[in-house]
């Protein structure tokens, strides 16, 4: 079955059915901690020299080389596809699937099998953040997406199912319900104060610094006053930056560096956890200066129970103040 995108009547929310995705290798029990492995893995798909064995590559760092640094591929179990027959499917006289027309790309960040991104060095992130911004321009440019996210799946909580370091492009053919009440509360925001009003919050944070982990000219790593996830951390732009892939490498490299440093605090405080790192940008609908591009850092500590589950709202056990003096003593 070739994956499709299906409405929720009662909650308005679209899903992705993508029952290939279910043909993904999954991680070997003794495979949870990058110390455990080794510089290459004659069967890893994303290791040089095994090229042949991961999906059609997109795009490399340096382009032409034989000795790439990153390397785009096509997603061998995509959730979406970039071409299918136009259909409309209906099922009951709410509800109906679409093709699931888009993008889904894995973003290969080192050469190495056991690098993690916190051994990055400063020309490593640049090379990753470059990648990140290819990609981003080349999803924008079809006219048919609408919202582009790129996620990073670190360990096996976090649902990662290879552990070479690697990062995935998604690129939507509709705008995602939470995503739209995000730009929705953003443009009222604007419309009465007329600033974003992330920029806001960020103005706070860093004014009251009780949340503060870490702060550059351009950007600042902070815990959000009401999380959604235990030790969760955004690291958000000061001021209006750019689109995403319109970037200068000036400031996608102190970015890059910034989340390195938020990495580093995290695995310090709480001894390497397995984590999910989303980097949030606006629709493609000209709504940039009202909703910034940000990245959302989310340890994968505890799995959700049934009241988070059923309910839909996230209990957190320490308090964000706490989260943040713990990770900014990670930093010295």
């Amino acid at each position: 079955m070739a994956p499709e995108i299906r409405f929720n009547a009662l909650t308005g929310v679209r899903v992705i059915v993508a029952p290939g995705r279910a043909g993904r290798p999954n991680l070997p029990d003794h495979s949870g901690t990058l110390e455990s492995l080794p510089h290459y893995d004659p069967a890893c798909p994303f290791c040089p020299g095994n090229e042949k064995q991961s999906a059609t590559e997109l795009f490399r760092i340096p382009e032409g080389r034989q000795d790439w640094r990153v390397r785009v591929v096509a997603n061998k179990y995509p959730a979406l596809v970039r071409e299918a027959a136009p259909r409309d499917q209906t099922s009951g006289h709410y509800q109906y699937a679409e093709a699931a027309l888009g993008r889904h790309e894995v973003i290969v960040e080192h050469t190495r099998h056991d690098a993690a991104f916190t051994e990055f060095s400063d020309q490593e992130i640049l090379d990753v953040m470059q990648g990140y911004r290819a990609r981003f321009a080349a999803a924008a440019d079809d006219e048919r997406i609408r919202h582009v996210v790129i996620f990073r799946n670190q360990g096996k909580m976090a649902n990662a199912t290879i552990m070479h370091p690697h990062a995935q492009l998604a690129a939507l053919s509709f705008v995602p319900s939470h995503v739209k009440r995000v730009l929705e509360r953003s443009l009222e925001h604007r419309g009465a104060g007329g600033h974003a009003l992330l920029f806001d919050i960020v103005q706070e944070e860093v004014e009251n610094g009780a949340r503060l982990v870490a702060v550059t000219k351009r950007f600042a790593a902070f815990v959000p006053f009401a999380p959604m996830h235990d030790y969760e951390v955004w690291v958000a732009p000061r001021f209006v930056p750019p689109r995403f892939d319109q970037a200068d490498d000036e400031t996608l490299m102190e970015f890059g560096q910034l989340l390195k440093g938020t990495l580093t605090a995290l695995d310090k405080a709480l001894d390497g956890p397995d984590y999910n790192y989303v980097l949030h940008t606006p629709p493609l609908l000209g709504t940039e200066s009202a909703l910034p591009w940000y990245v959302q850092v989310i340890p994968r500590r505890t799995l959700a129970a049934g009241f988070e589950l059923g309910v839909g709202v996230q209990i957190i056990v320490t308090a964000p103040e706490a989260a943040a003096a713990r990770l900014r003593d990670g930093l010295t």
